[in-house]
This record gives structure tokens, C-alpha cells and sequence, in this order.
């Protein structure tokens, strides 16, 4: 828009009468607009220098507003300034603050650089809780499948010298090794035997013979347990507690039933103290009907049954079945020179090597 004149004519105004006349005489527009602005022209020219370093601060979004301003006040300057020359109003112009005078301070406010506004954080996918650690599995292992019946046997130091690996070569797959008797007696054979078994292939046990009127259970348990050197290792039966009448007296060594069946309790508790394992127990029927009362506290125990010439063993009360069979001990094996007791493990060998661990 324009204001009556031009940016040509205004650089040759002194030269023009006729254009001299006009502004001083009929319309004094010039001299209104230099009047009444002039104040305000010297404030900014006055404040140039702190209005740059406060333009310089502005973003870059503002610079359009500053053009517009400056285009204005060049208008104004142009058009009714006479006494400052163009170069003056034009290098004032370019420094012309941003914000003229009548901003009400809310705009000015408004125009001072923002603070960056926090950028929300991305949104993250609601994660689900850490799961616990899982619990221990406390399922039962699946029972290994039944097979047909493992043969074995047992020994003490009566067998002498033993070659094991004929006796595996016979087919033998594991043997009871006597350990102890009662309060006294050690097998003084027992580690070679034991141990040759193992070597051999065979997995092997240890059994006590009990002398329940000799000692404590807990004395007795614990030289069994001492000489036997149990260990965890997928070779070893559970230890066994071999109850028989009386080798002496016949009998149940002077103890009631009561007293025989706290007896067999307490040395099973230990052995289970010390290996993790329940006690194998041996038995035969007419012992533990007499001697134990037929009690049914141990039926959760494997049963080691002894019961000669017969072709099926009657199971003492108290237990389901047998697990094994001590069917004679008038067997022949090969790498033992004696007669030798032969037993079967009713479950097949998968079952055997499962109780072994």
C-alpha cells in the first residue's frame, strides 16, 4: 500500500518545490507522522542494540513477523520523516525490533523462545510382570515300565573269593553284600566284594543283620551305616536291615512286638537321616508275623522276602508284594566256588536301576 509518495521521490524531495510546498502548506502529513512518532523512532533506535541481541534469540518462526514490522516502520519513516536521511531510516529499519510498542505484554510474553516442552517418553508395550521362578517340579517321576524279573544274589565273607565279572557274565545284574552283624561283627571281606561288584557292572547294597537285644537301634545303625559308605551314584541299592529270629536263642531277642517294631522304626530313620532313602527290609513271613505282629507301619518300605522251595512266596501282612525274592541258597554261580543264595527283582531291570539312584 501506498502512502501519497514513493521511495524515489522522497530521496529527491529538496529538489522538489512543488512537493515541499504541498507537505508544509494544505496537508501536513509528514510533519503529523514525524511528530507524533518521532519518540518512538528514537526509543527504538535508542534500544537497537539490546532489541538484536534479543532478536537473535528468537526462533526462526518469528523472523516473518519481524519483516512485517520493519515494513511498517520503513512505510512510516518513508513517508513522513524528512528530516532523516534514507540510509538512516533504512539501517534502522532492518534493526527494528521484532515487537513494536502497542504488543500488550501477553504477546511479548508469548514471543520470548519457549522452553523446549518435555517430549513425552515413547510409549513402551505394557510388559507383564517378571514371571516367578518356577517352582520346583514336585511331580513324581513316570514309573519306568515293569520287565520281566532280574536275577542276583547275595554274599558275605563266607563266600570267600568272588570273580565278579563271571558272576556278571552269568547273567547276575545286582547283589547284597553283607556290611555288619549286630554290635561286633564286620565283614572283612566287604570292600572288595562290594566294590568288585560295582566294577564289575553289577549295582550293589549293603545289609545289616540286626541284633535287636544286643543294642540300640541307633548304636547298631550307626556302625552299619559308618562301614557301608553309602553313596548316591546310580550303582547303589538301598540300604538294607536284615530281620531274623534269634541265630542264638530263637526268638525275638527277649523284645516284645511293641519293642521289636520301635526298634526296626528307629534304625529305618536313621538310615533315611543319613541316605535320603527308605531301608530295604528282609524278612520272612513267620518272623514277622511273630516278631513284628504283622504291623503294616512298614509297608511302604521295599520288601526283601525270604522263602525257600516254593514256586510263588507267601507276602508277610502288612506289604503288597515282595520286591525281591530270596528263592534259595543252594545256588551255583559262575566265579563263586560255594553255594550262593539267588534272589530275582520282580520289576525288571529299568525298575531296579530307578531304585538304585
Amino acid at each position: 500500500m501506498k502512502c501519497g509518495c514513493v521511495i524515489p521521490e522522497h530521496r529527491n524531495e529538496s529538489q522538489n518545490p512543488e512537493y515541499n510546498d504541498h507537505s508544509r502548506g494544505q496537508v501536513p502529513v509528514a510533519r503529523h507522522f514525524r511528530e507524533r512518532d518521532a519518540p518512538y523512532l528514537t526509543a527504538i533506535r535508542d534500544k537497537l542494540p539490546e532489541l538484536v541481541a534479543r532478536a537473535t534469540r528468537r526462533r526462526a518462526a518469528q523472523a516473518g513477523v519481524a519483516v512485517a514490522a520493519v515494513g511498517v516502520i520503513g512505510l512510516l519513516v518513508g513517508c513522513g520523516t524528512s528530516g532523516q536521511s534514507e540510509p538512516e531510516v533504512q539501517d534502522a529499519a532492518l534493526q527494528a525490533p521484532i515487537q513494536a510498542p502497542s504488543v500488550p505484554q501477553q504477546q511479548a510474553d508469548s514471543a520470548k523462545p519457549e522452553p523446549q516442552a518435555a517430549q513425552p517418553a515413547p510409549a513402551v508395550p505394557e510388559q507383564e510382570p517378571a514371571a516367578a521362578p518356577a517352582a520346583p517340579d514336585t511331580q513324581a517321576e513316570p514309573e519306568a515300565p515293569p520287565g520281566p524279573p532280574v536275577e542276583g544274589i547275595d554274599v558275605s565273607n563266607h563266600n570267600g573269593d568272588i570273580d565278579w565279572k563271571q558272576v556278571a557274565a552269568d547273567g547276575k545284574k545286582f547283589t547284597f553284600v553283607l556290611a555288619t552283624d549286630g554290635t561286633s561283627f564286620t565283614n572283612p571281606r566287604y570292600g572288595e566284594q562290594y566294590h568288585g561288584a560295582k566294577e564289575a557292572g553289577l549295582i550293589a547294597g549293603a545289609y545289616h543283620f540286626a541284633r535287636p537285644g544286643s543294642s540300640s537301634a541307633e548304636e547298631q545303625a550307626e556302625r552299619f551305616l559308618k562301614t557301608a559308605d553309602y553313596q548316591a551314584d546310580g550303582k547303589t541299592l538301598p540300604p538294607v536291615l536284615d530281620l531274623e529270629v534269634d541265630p542264638k536263642a530263637g526268638g525275638c531277642y527277649g523284645l516284645s512286638v511293641d519293642q521289636m517294631q520301635q526298634w526296626t522304626k528307629t534304625f529305618n530313620e536313621k538310615v533315611k537321616e543319613r541316605t535320603g532313602k527308605d531301608a530295604i527290609i528282609y524278612a520272612n513271613p513267620s518272623f514277622w508275623r511273630e516278631c513284628m505282629g504283622s504291623t503294616d507301619a512298614f509297608g511302604n518300605h521295599a520288601l526283601w522276602l525270604a522263602s525257600y522251595d516254593v514256586d510263588n512266596p507267601a507276602v508277610p501282612n502288612g506289604f503288597g508284594d515282595w520286591d525281591f525274592w530270596q528263592y534259595t541258597s543252594k545256588g551255583k554261580v559262575a566265579g563263586i566256588n560255594t553255594n550262593t543264595d539267588l534272589n530275582k527283582y520282580k520289576e525288571g531291570l529299568a525298575r531296579l536301576e530307578r531304585l538304585a539312584r
